[in-house]
């Protein structure tokens, strides 16, 4: 029996029956990707090459985007993160390149059209977030065919449909298996990582109004506001509860060392509301109204004259600014009086304000193409009708949240149900349709509608 088995395996391997399954065996299916792949690698090799030669640094920095770059568009959820933490080190970002963060929203867009189009990344129901920011989008393109207003409002759009495509791709990865609270994580830590640089900044800078990463204290303070309610919250649920406690507290100093008005009516409401609803204990009020004070008077005792100066220098210009947002205000108020239905068209605050204001500002070196009103600047814009819509946006993005908070029991739900209401407010005050928080957030709001429950408390 073995010289048997012997005598058959010696056939197989060596017989006259392998070379006629050799002949019948199908050619390597993989031999024209093999060529292609080949001839790709010679062509970037000596693409390389040329770079290196030509400017070696310039090279290796072109290589590394790309590779970053590639990897981003195969995999949606880095690239979504990547998104959620790198807008609020715009300015930084800036220095590298101008094109940072709108490169990497479209790496974002790009690999979720990939995905897409490889196989639909869940089934579920559409969100009405993003139906209503579909109706507001046709708005837009509306009053943009109506009123064409060239190079300014053609950049409007693209800011718009950029931020619109975001909230769109950021809630098909959430629903489709990125964890709300892996996102909710990423942008606090980005957000506390910046206020650390704007620390350091305010510390030892000449400028006394925290900014870091962000050139405008407001757009700053627009962003930390939006985190401090999401810390809170995940501490609940964290292993370490003490690093977003030290979280919480450098977001709630840096937000107050940017001296933003409108964060700060924004943080007041954010209270009061967790309070009418329930959202928040009063005893975690109580607390935090005291461990807010505490680290005021331990900031000013520790540099007095550096805050004494920010207050002093924030004084001196207060009255200017009012002076100013009124006459700005005004100024859109005409102009949505005068195109009501669908405004002056996208770009048009910029190109079109000061005709309707009765002075010029006193400073006419000061840069004044935005309304610091974001409602306002869209009725100026869109007329009556994209302001409904935009209100519409956000009442759909806070009723997403209630429900997620209240009829299902989730924690973050509620949190970013707080910092819509916060977002919502401190907008009076500032134009910020122009920067994520408030898109991250309807994002974020439209997601946790229909997810499992957790507790029922927002902030403990």
């Amino acid at each position: 029996m073995s010289s048997a088995g012997t005598s058959t395996t010696t056939s197989v391997l060596h017989g006259s029956e392998a070379p006629r399954r050799l002949e019948h065996a199908p050619l390597p299916p993989t031999l024209p990707r093999a060529r292609g792949s080949a001839l790709l690698a010679l062509a970037t090799a000596g693409a390389a090459g040329l770079g290196f030669g030509y400017d070696a640094r310039l090279a290796a920095l072109a290589f590394a985007a790309l590779v970053v770059a590639a990897v981003m568009l195969l995999r949606l959820e880095w690239a979504a993160l990547l998104v959620v933490t790198t807008a609020v080190f715009e300015d930084y970002l800036s220095v590298v390149t101008p094109w940072a963060t709108k490169g990497v929203a479209v790496v974002l867009i790009g690999s979720w059209v990939v995905r897409r189009g490889w196989r639909p990344l869940h089934r579920g129901e559409r969100s009405p977030v993003l139906v209503v920011a579909g109706g507001f989008t046709l708005v837009l393109l509306a009053s943009a065919v109506l009123h064409n207003n060239g190079a300014a409002g053609a950049d409007v759009v693209l800011r718009y449909a950029g931020f619109l495509a975001v909230l769109a791709v950021l809630v098909d990865t959430m629903r489709a298996g990125l964890p709300p609270q892996v996102v909710a994580r990423a942008y606090v830590a980005s957000c506390a990582l910046a206020s650390c640089f704007a620390v350091a900044e305010f510390w030892t800078g000449d400028d006394r109004r925290a900014g870091g990463p962000i050139g405008d204290p407001n757009d700053f303070a627009f962003f930390l506001l939006a985190a401090i309610p999401l810390a809170l919250v995940l501490r609940g649920s964290a292993r370490r509860r003490w690093v977003y406690d030290v979280a919480a507290g450098l977001l709630v100093v840096t937000t107050a060392l940017t001296l933003s008005r409108g964060a700060l009516v924004g943080a007041v409401a954010m209270v009061v509301v967790g309070a009418v609803l329930r959202l928040i204990p009063l005893r975690t009020i109580a607390v935090g109204l005291v461990a807010a004070g505490t680290l005021a008077a331990v900031v000013a005792g520790t540099v007095p004259d550096l805050v004494s100066t920010s207050l002093e220098r924030k004084s001196v210009v207060a009255e200017q600014n009012v002076d100013e947002r009124l006459d700005l205000w005004q100024a859109a108020t005409s102009m949505t009086r005068e195109n009501p239905v669908l405004g002056m068209g996208p770009g048009s605050f910029s190109l079109y304000h000061q005709d309707y204001m009765d002075r010029l500002p006193r400073d006419i070196s000061h840069d004044l193409d935005v309304a610091h009103n974001t409602y306002l600047e869209v009725s100026s814009e869109l007329g009556f009708v994209g302001l409904a819509t935009w209100f519409v946006l956000l009442a759909t993005g806070a009723l997403s949240a209630w429900v997620g908070a209240k009829r299902r029991g989730d924690a973050l739900a509620g949190a970013v149900l707080l910092a819509l209401v916060g977002l919502a407010v401190a907008s009076a005050f500032v134009t910020e349709q122009y920067v994520l928080p408030i898109w991250l957030v309807l994002a974020l709001a439209a997601t946790l509608q229909r997810p499992p429950p957790s507790t029922a408390t927002v902030l403990r």
